[in-house]
């Protein structure tokens, strides 16, 4: 007698337990990047952080537009109708098995590769630098405009 197979994995739960590895290799680079034992050209690290950030939009995105799958989908007041939307409502944002955690890790690990190839470039600061270097140019750019630099107001 065959044995009956096993139904297929739902995407969510099979995307989640794919990417939990690659999170953790891409922590192992991460610590090898910061180290000093990872470098890439200044060239190479714009072109790819160019590609991630714009997959690092797009992910963001999806995670944003995924509060809208939380709500209920009307297939009529009855209670075959009230199963079919609270299902496809749970397939959407669960957290124990919806695509919306899945895409937040996505998310999450698409930040960290970021991480990884800033540091590999020598491009990493730390928030603290970037911030005070964005107050700086915002304060001369309104001294500028306002003639309180280069000139006498």
């Amino acid at each position: 007698m065959v044995e009956p197979t096993p139904p297929p994995e739902p995407f969510p739960a099979a995307a989640a337990r794919t990417l939990a590895p690659v999170a953790g290799q891409v922590e192992q680079v991460k610590q090898q990047a910061a180290a000093g034992d990872l470098r890439i050209d200044l060239g190479a690290a714009e072109s790819l952080l160019r590609q991630v950030q714009q997959v690092r939009l797009r992910a963001a995105d999806l995670v944003t537009g995924s509060s809208t799958l939380d709500t209920p989908l009307q297939f009529g007041d009855n209670w075959v109708g009230r199963i079919i939307s609270e299902r496809l409502r749970t397939v959407a944002v669960d957290e124990n098995g919806g695509v919306t955690p899945v895409l937040r890790m996505f998310h999450d690990v698409l930040d960290s590769v970021e991480a990884v190839i800033r540091l590999a470039a020598g491009l990493y600061r730390t928030t603290d630098e970037q911030v005070e270097q964005d107050l700086r140019l915002a304060a001369s750019r309104i001294g500028e405009h306002l003639g309180l630099i280069g000139g006498k107001p």
